[in-house]
């Protein structure tokens, strides 16, 4: 429920008979009051106005039980009230899309359901808005000390309070924007690193990805004629396994992303949707190609020819979902949101544990190739 008030309010003052008009805008609604009851909690709002001729102004309405009316009242103290508003509570509007990355254009196309909001109500929608986009550089960023601390590469620092000013000025009230940035940085927090969902993350991500899938000099099937020919030179040094155990974790996640074969012939637990799925032969013999090169990576010594044939069957099947969307492989692969990189030797980046498993699978070709790479010592 929100509550919604509408009109303008006109107070006649009982000594000098002067009328004087209030604006809807003026009210500013905040929860003060509640108790509990038999059929739950009672929620009283009021917006009070301080007015310089007539003294507090307050319009009060109580919600009970939750999502109903259960009165208003405005008090003008001794004055007369001559018109008042038409308020009260009101279902919230139903949005077809209530991801928070939208949360501006929402805001700014429904200028009635933003002024009804209570600030508490905005605030909460803004705090949810910053912390989406927005992460405690200690997550992901980079740190050295002897550099001065974290190393923003994927952009920022960002504060929280230029932040929402750049975005949400023009739409809610001033009020609401510093509430905000008190509680998002009540902990002490006031340098802030972008999300996985952050523009500035995704782009980094993206170039990095395109960076890696530029490097057209050897296909898998290059790699492993030369790995036939007996080069390996790059198996045991340490950027080597730093990137076979970093590869090791995508491998993990996308095998547990992966849909499983059910018993009646359908898609297993994540549902993903239908013009991506692998099944039948694509799914085994891709289930099995990731087998393989997971065994092979986890040996002491890799069979750097194995990998690199199995992996050439990983880009066909990547290549058959490509083709779903009229894409090729390349083009795929850049579509998603991280590489290898010197990062997930510490932890997987959540970029790539947010993917859907195509979007892991299409990441493990541009690692895998990194790391036979590396092993070949090219």
């Amino acid at each position: 429920m929100i509550i919604y008030a509408r009109g303008t309010a006109i107070i006649e003052h009982r000594d000098s008979g002067e009328k004087f008009k209030i604006y809807d805008d003026e009210l500013d609604w905040e929860p003060v009051d509640g108790d509990d009851r038999g059929m739950g909690p009672e929620t009283i709002y009021e917006a009070l106005i301080e007015h310089d001729e007539l003294g507090d102004l307050r319009w009060t309405i109580s919600e009970y039980p939750a999502g109903a009316e259960n009165f208003k009242e405005t008090n003008v103290g001794v004055h007369r009230v001559v018109q008042d508003f038409d308020y009260g509570l009101e279902h919230e509007p139903e949005f077809d899309d209530e991801d928070p990355a939208n949360l501006r254009d929402r805001f700014k196309s429904n200028p009635e359901w933003t002024k009804a909001l209570t600030r508490a109500t905005v605030v909460k929608y803004l705090v949810n808005w910053f912390h989406y986009f927005h992460e405690d550089p200690a997550n992901e960023t980079p740190y050295n000390g002897r550099e001065g601390g974290y190393l923003y590469i994927k952009g920022g620092p960002y504060s929280a309070e230029e932040e929402l000013r750049e975005n949400f000025e023009d739409v809610v009230p001033e009020d609401a924007i510093l509430e905000a940035v008190e509680e998002i940085q009540s902990d002490g927090l006031f340098d802030w690193a972008p999300s996985h969902r952050h523009p500035d993350s995704i782009d980094f991500y993206e170039d990095a990805v395109a960076e890696d899938f530029a490097q057209e000099d050897y296909s898998f099937e290059e790699l492993r004629e030369i790995a036939r020919q007996g080069q390996s030179a790059g198996l045991g040094a340490e950027e080597e396994k730093t990137a076979r155990a970093a590869l090791l974790e995508q491998l993990a996640a996308l095998k547990d992303d992966l849909p499983k074969p059910a018993s009646h012939g359908g898609i297993g637990h994540n549902h993903p949707p239908q013009e991506f799925e692998l099944n039948g032969d694509e799914l085994e013999e891709t289930t099995q190609s990731l087998d393989a090169i997971e065994a092979e990576l986890a040996s002491n010594e890799p069979n750097v020819e194995v990998v690199a044939q199995k992996a050439s069957f990983l880009r066909k099947a990547v290549g058959w979902v490509a083709g779903k969307i009229d894409a090729t492989v390349d083009a795929f692969c850049k579509s998603f949101g991280t590489t290898l990189g010197a990062a997930a030797a510490v932890a997987l980046p959540a970029a790539i544990l947010a993917q859907p498993y195509w979007g892991k699978l299409a990441i493990l070709l541009g690692s895998v190739k990194e790391w036979l790479l590396l092993a070949l010592a090219l």
